[in-house]
Order: C-alpha cells, then sequence, then structure tokens
C-alpha cells in the first residue's frame, strides 16, 4: 500500500474517488487556514511597524486580505456544488491555486517586509514564517503537490535574503531554514501517505460494502436484478396498477432444453450463454420494464402498466411474448459453438385479484410449464383452470401434514469443525422420508411449509427434537446444536416463550442450541427481531447469521444484533480460488467479523484448497463435504474424530442434498 501511495505523491493517478477525497480534506481546511494566516499576518505587521516602510505592510496587508476572500469564495464554491467524481481534476486544480496564491503572500512578505537591519525582528519574522509553513503542514498535506509548491514558495524566498547576506550568522540561518523546509517536507510526504492510506481503506471498505449489497439484489452472472429485487419492483408495481387503474403482465421465460448444453459442452458455455440471452433480452425491451434472473435458466419480464382493460393487456403482452420468440431465431454465437435455442413463457396479468407477487410468479411458471407441455417454444396465459401443476403442490402440502403426525420426519446433522476436522457443533437439518416418494428434498416442501403455515408445526418439531438430541448427546461428549429458524415462526409473538420452554422442558444447557436466522428476518422488523433476540441472549441461547451476504446486508443493524457468528452461504466459498469476486467478498466478511468479534462458519468447504484459503484468510470454523456429509443422529454420535484425514476423498455435494 505505501509503494503505490508513493507512485500517488511521485504523480500517478489514484482512483477518481481517493483523489476526490483528498480535495475534501483540503478545502475543509481553508477557513482554519485563512483564521490562522491573517491573526499571524497581523501579529507579522505589528512586529515590524518600527522597522519596515509603512505604505509596504499596508500594502502586503491588502494582498492577504484578497487571497483569502479569493481562497474563501473557492471554498463556498466547493461546499456549495457538492463536487462528484467527474470533476475532481477541475478542484484538484482549484485546490493546487489556493495554495500557490497563499505562498506568494508569504514569499512577498520575505522579498519585501524582510527587517535587513535588526537581527531581532529577522528572528521574529523568521519565527512567523516557519510557523506558517509548519502549520501548512497540517492542512495542506491531504495533496502532496499543493503543500510541495507551498514550502517551496514560502521558504526559498525568505532563505534567499539570510544567505545574500554577508553577515556569517545570518547565512546559517539561511542555510537552517532549508535544512527546515527539508524536514517539513519529509513530515508532510509521511503525513501524506498515512492520509492516503486512510482513504484508499475507506474506499476499499466503502466499495466492498457496496459489493455486498449489490450481491443481494442482483445476479452475479447476468448482473440483472435477481428475486429479491423483483419482488420489490413487482410490489410496487402492483401498487402503483391499482392506483392508476393500470394493469401490466409478468412473463416467466424459461429456455428449452437447457440442461443438454450444460451436459454436452460444460457450464462455461452454459454459462455465456445466459449472459447473452440477458443482453438481448435487456436490448429489446423498454426502459420501464425489467427483466429478471430468478436463477438457472429461468428469466422473469415485468411489463408495468401496459394497458386499461383486459383485452388490450392480454394484445400486448402476446406482441411481447411474440417479439421475445424472435429473439432467439438468431443463433446464439458462444466460444465457437453456434447455438440453437428457443424458450417457452408463461404469461399472468395483474392486478386481476388480491394475488401477492409469490402468487403471480406461481402462476406464470405454472403457464410457462403448460407452454412446454404444448410442444416448447412458445407462451401460454395462466387462466384459473390451469392447476395440474398446482395439484403436486398441494399432495405436497397434505403429504406434511401427514408427515408430521406419522413420524416421517427426520433429523440429519452436518458437522461443524475446526482446520482439522475436529467436531465443534452441527447444524441440524430436516429430512422427509415419503413412503411413496422417496426422499423428499427440502427445497420442495420447506416453501410450501412457509406459505401454507405448516411452518410452525415444523418448526416445534425441529425445535423439541433437537433438544431431545442435544440431551442425549450429553451422555456422549456435549455438542452444541444449530437450527435454522423460519421468519414467520421467528416473527410469532410467542416464539421466545416458546423456544425457553422447549428448552426447560427437555432439561439442556441452552448454550448448546444455537439459532440461525437469515439478514431478511432481521430487516423485516428490526426492532422486534433485537428484542427477541436479546431475551433469548439473556437465556443462555447463541444466534448467528445464515447465509450471510446473499440477502441484504446492512452493517448498521448487524453491530446492533447480539449474534456471536455469521455463516458464510456456500455460493460464496464453492468458488474462492477461481472467482476473484468470491474471494474478495469472502475475505471481506472474515474481517468485517473480526472486527466486530463476531465467529465466523464457512459453509460448503469441499476441497483443500478452499480449506486452506479461508483458514489463511482468519476462518476457524468449517461445514461442508470435505468433512461429512449430513448424517442421521446415530451416525453422528458414531462419528470418528478427526474427520479430515489425511488421504480423505471429498466428493462434491449432489444438488439435492443442500441444506
Amino acid at each position: 500500500m505505501k509503494e503505490r501511495n508513493r507512485e500517488q505523491v511521485s504523480g500517478g493517478a489514484a482512483e477518481p474517488d481517493i483523489r476526490l477525497g483528498q480535495v475534501r480534506l483540503f478545502f475543509d481546511s481553508i477557513p482554519f487556514s485563512i483564521q490562522a494566516i491573517l491573526l499571524t499576518s497581523f501579529l507579522l505587521a505589528y512586529l515590524i511597524w518600527e522597522v519596515t516602510s509603512h505604505r509596504a505592510i499596508l500594502g502586503w496587508l491588502s494582498l492577504v486580505s484578497l487571497v483569502s476572500l479569493v481562497r474563501l469564495w473557492q471554498y463556498r464554491q466547493f461546499t456549495r456544488k457538492d463536487p462528484t467524481v467527474e470533476q475532481v481534476a477541475h478542484w484538484w486544480n482549484q485546490a493546487l491555486l489556493s495554495a500557490t496564491l497563499s505562498a506568494i503572500t508569504w514569499a512577498a512578505a520575505s522579498l519585501f517586509l524582510f527587517p535587513p537591519e535588526s537581527l531581532l525582528h529577522q528572528l521574529l519574522f523568521t519565527f512567523l514564517v516557519a510557523g506558517i509553513a509548519a502549520g501548512a503542514v497540517t492542512t495542506l498535506s491531504s495533496i502532496f503537490p499543493a503543500i510541495l509548491l507551498f514550502l517551496l514558495v514560502d521558504l526559498l524566498p525568505l532563505s534567499w535574503r539570510f544567505m545574500m547576506s554577508d553577515n556569517h550568522q545570518e547565512r546559517l540561518i539561511g542555510a537552517m531554514t532549508v535544512f527546515f523546509m527539508l524536514l517539513l517536507l519529509l513530515s508532510a510526504q509521511r503525513l501524506n501517505e498515512t492520509i492516503m492510506e486512510t482513504l484508499t481503506m475507506r474506499h476499499e471498505k466503502s466499495r466492498a460494502e457496496a459489493t455486498i449489497r449489490r450481491q443481494a439484489l442482483y445476479d452475479e452472472l447476468t448482473d440483472l436484478p435477481n428475486r429479491r429485487l423483483l419482488y420489490n419492483q413487482l410490489n410496487r408495481e402492483i401498487a402503483r396498477s391499482r392506483r392508476h387503474d393500470h394493469l401490466g403482465a409478468i412473463l416467466f421465460l424459461d429456455l428449452d432444453y437447457f440442461k443438454n448444453v450444460n451436459d454436452s459442452l460444460g457450464h462455461a458455455v452454459g454459462d455465456e450463454l445466459l449472459k447473452q440471452v440477458a443482453a438481448r433480452l435487456t436490448g429489446r425491451l423498454r426502459n420501464e420494464d425489467t427483466v429478471a434472473r430468478l436463477g438457472g435458466d429461468e428469466f422473469v419480464i415485468l411489463l408495468p402498466e401496459i394497458a386499461k382493460n383486459t383485452d388490450q393487456a392480454l394484445t400486448r403482452a402476446h406482441s411481447c411474448a411474440s417479439d421475445l420468440r424472435k429473439l432467439f431465431r438468431e443463433p446464439f454465437l458462444v466460444e465457437g459453438h453456434t447455438l440453437h435455442v428457443s424458450a417457452s413463457m408463461g404469461i399472468v396479468l395483474f392486478p386481476l385479484d388480491e394475488s401477492t407477487p409469490g402468487d403471480l410468479l406461481q402462476q406464470a411458471d405454472v403457464a410457462m410449464y403448460r407452454a412446454k407441455d404444448e410442444g416448447r417454444d412458445g407462451f401460454c396465459l395462466f387462466h384459473p383452470g390451469m392447476q395440474e401443476a398446482l395439484e403436486a403442490r398441494l399432495k405436497i402440502q397434505r403429504g406434511l401434514r401427514r408427515a408430521l403426525s406419522e413420524d416421517q420426519l427426520e433429523l440429519y446433522y452436518q458437522p461443524q469443525v475446526d482446520r482439522h476436522g475436529r467436531i465443534l457443533g452441527a447444524e441440524a437439518l430436516v429430512r422427509w422420508h415419503h413412503p411413496r416418494l422417496g426422499l423428499v428434498s427440502p427445497a420442495e416442501f420447506i416453501p410450501i411449509a412457509e406459505e401454507t403455515g405448516l411452518i410452525y408445526q415444523l418448526g416445534d418439531w425441529v425445535l423439541e427434537t433437537a433438544c431431545r438430541h442435544i440431551r442425549q448427546l450429553n451422555e456422549h461428549s456435549p455438542l452444541a446444536i444449530s437450527i435454522n429458524i423460519s421468519p414467520k415462526q421467528f416473527r410469532e409473538p410467542a416464539f421466545v416463550e416458546r423456544v425457553k420452554e422447549v428448552v426447560e422442558k427437555s432439561d439442556i444447557d441452552p448454550g448448546l442450541l444455537h439459532l440461525e436466522i437469515t439478514e431478511g428476518t432481521v430487516l423485516d422488523n428490526v426492532e422486534q427481531t433485537i428484542a427477541h433476540m436479546e431475551s433469548l441472549k439473556e437465556f443462555g441461547i447463541g444466534f448467528s447469521i445464515d447465509d450471510f451476504g446473499t440477502g441484504y446486508s446492512s452493517l448498521a443493524y448487524l453491530k446492533r444484533l447480539p449474534i456471536e457468528a455469521l455463516k458464510i452461504d456456500r455460493s460464496f466459498v464453492l468458488d474462492v480460488i477461481d472467482d476473484r469476486n468470491d474471494a474478495v467478498l469472502v475475505e471481506t466478511i472474515i474481517v468485517m467479523a473480526r472486527h466486530l468479534g463476531l465467529e465466523v462458519i464457512a459453509e460448503g468447504v469441499e476441497t483443500r484448497e478452499v480449506l486452506s484459503f479461508l483458514a489463511q484468510k482468519g476462518c476457524r470454523k468449517f461445514q461442508g463435504y470435505l468433512f461429512s456429509r449430513p448424517v442421521p443422529f446415530a451416525e453422528l454420535i458414531a462419528l470418528e474424530q478427526p474427520l479430515l484425514q489425511e488421504q480423505r476423498p471429498c466428493a462434491p455435494a449432489p444438488a439435492s442434498a443442500a441444506g
């Protein structure tokens, strides 16, 4: 960093916002600088009044006042316009002009007011001029060329006056003045380096925070809005359409046979294809329309306020869908491959009823699958009779009710370990053994449980089962268990008392139970969240933020939360070796957590290379397939430590086994 700062001092260009920070520091110091200069100027005039021409003194004071007014005007212009990075070059030059004008006034004093006959007055004169130079180091050093100009113009004329004297003592003072100037330049350079380091750290921190915030709202691959931002915009558009009595449309677009591209040509080609699809979609639509990527090859197009009545809205939605189909008539050229790709689309209008954004996307999704069933490369409008796909969801819902009463659910545990594989804790993950469907993925039934309210009953079952297992573990070796808490469950008024009741009934140490909540849970109702967390924290239960970085990471709220750990989402961890953005995000989270006194748990650790990277960056707790898959409780007890053996194979995690 210091080498980079030296390059900047010697004339290399800094980041525009860092240069703007330098300029702000410079102009912020002008009011104090003007006050100090005016006070010193009148004091100097008073001290040399008896030995120097009054006309020269008054002329010099007029010059000082004029330059002070110019600098004050520059300061007012700067603060009033609040410059942006695009204007930094102009204000950088204004800062150099300000420093030069100020230095010229003191050079003029040395040239025209220097008392040649009185050594005592010369020493007083030198003391004040040198004091101004020393003071300038503290106010001008944010821009090194400015302090360099000021010191040279200020002190060289004074040194010259002494050096021109026949008096040996005065020539010695002149040489000492040059030496003093060099010391001030050295001090100014060091102060400038310190300022640059501070500004650079602040800039990098702001950039990292902005990256985290953008990661929460935009898809990393295509830079399109993600599901969270789409929901926000859709909520706004539904409300606006109701106010203005307009209709809008949602187009749910899915590429046909995209899996074949990935399987035959690789994920790199598939990712590049998705980027090109995103670019074509964005280029075709209006500025007010939104294209979002939900994940995989699923895109959603939001068309706000397209008509006043249903017939017109249908006509325009169909017209837009037809135009989007034409975008796929031209092949995609990806890494030397010519790919002919089509897309299926589902259309739903809003607001025709009280459907939520989730309902609308579900309906558009159902219509899209109907388009696929009808031959693909087409589009289909959702209508109330289109319930076949929803029936599958109802089966899951009804089956989940039976699962809760018929003992079809089981908790699996994935160990959380140190870098050597020693188990420090475990995360509880619910699994459903369906009598006909087999093992049902949590990704299928957890969202349905959230939407139907079954999450409360499911959450209670997980809490009670985990506490029972904690008690059983005490007979072998006490182990902290973490469980995920649904946002709906956490916001329930009786949640705190319910947790305390289960813990007390289970007769376990509350410190062995850790609750994991998401950033979305926190931001939905910050004050209630903090109150619930503080109450349970006082009871002895620990908290961590799960999937940190995938939601809207508000650092202002984070420091208020009584949490112990941040869990880095596996989507960041998996590619830290190959993806520089992921590496920067992970390192930023680890550093931030350390400064906040928080523990960091990295999820999705599957290779030794990733483990080594995380450990080097300061992470001390890990979870992933490198150490163990999620296992039933009986196998958790039987696990032999350490989990990480010298030649332990690490198979990648199948998608269906994720949390």
